[in-house]
């Protein structure tokens, strides 16, 4: 909690008790100020200075001007993202990180709030833009569906994608790949840990809980933040958008993505890899 600021009227106030004689301890129980206070008045009328504070004291503001127009444009790219995700988008594109509150107080502060009603998703908005067409999001009758999907990515672009049935389990998982280890469920399955000993694969120990610095993880959240200016009606067109969207993706995005590693692991290790930072 930051400290209160002491008013012009109260330093005068405490520099007639000081030239009355009273003590700092006196001072202080009577005023409520603390004796670092008391002891810059009592300098500053020593050195004949003014009073009042100097203009452009307290901290400073972390954001520009022009860092803030950019935030309020990625919320509105998206106004159903949250404060973290927006926080994250900008610290990727800034030398300088930001904070989900910081996030929340500038857009509070430009107007925008969060409307949303009971299990359903919500939507920042300004309280003249109730009939604006974002706030109102398309369902299906009798509901969705879902599709699993796999695919690569390196510096140099995205590889091809395999779509299948059924969730991911130890059988699933080794007949499409033939290892990859990060400690998911169907990694360690005892199916896969048989499939592992079959074929003599020592593995190395892994932490639970640990970080996820995979970059693909990033090229899944932009094409589900794409998704959503698709209307789709069954699995089919959800497939198509997956695979429309995939071929879209630059190889410029690609190699952003994996020459943000060492920054990434650099603000791991500051954290000392606490899970729920963002990298």
């Amino acid at each position: 909690m930051g400290r209160k600021k002491v008013t012009t009227y109260q330093k005068l106030k405490v520099l007639t008790l000081l030239q009355a004689g009273f003590s700092y301890e006196n001072i202080r129980n009577q005023l409520g100020v603390s004796n670092g206070c008391i002891s810059n008045i009592s300098k500053k009328d020593k050195l004949k200075l003014p009073l009042e504070n100097r203009p452009g004291q307290g901290r400073k503001k972390l954001t520009t001007f022009k860092e803030d127009r950019y935030l309020l444009n990625l919320m509105k790219k998206d106004r159903r993202k949250s404060s973290r995700q927006l926080a994250s988008d900008w610290n990727s594109s800034h030398e300088k990180s930001i904070s989900a509150r910081t996030v929340r107080r500038r857009l509070f502060k430009a107007g925008y709030k969060i409307f949303n009603r009971k299990k359903k998703s919500f939507v920042r908005r300004l309280s003249s833009e109730s009939d604006k067409p974002f706030n109102f999001q398309p369902r299906i009758q009798g509901g969705g569906g879902s599709i699993s999907v796999r695919g690569i990515m390196t510096a140099k672009g995205g590889g091809p994608l395999v779509f299948y049935d059924g969730r991911m389990n130890g059988p699933t998982y080794i007949s499409i790949i033939e290892l990859v280890q990060d400690n998911a469920p169907c990694h360690k399955s005892a199916f896969s840990m048989k499939w592992l000993k079959k074929n003599k694969i020592n593995l190395l120990d892994w932490p639970a809980v640990s970080p996820d610095f995979n970059v693909i993880e990033n090229l899944w959240d932009i094409i589900d933040n794409k998704l959503n200016n698709y209307r789709l009606n069954n699995v089919n067109d959800l497939q198509q958008a997956i695979l429309e969207i995939w071929t879209q993706i630059s190889n410029e995005t690609c190699e952003t993505l994996v020459r943000s590693m060492p920054r990434r692991i650099k603000k791991c290790f500051c954290v000392k890899g606490n899970t729920s930072a963002k990298y």
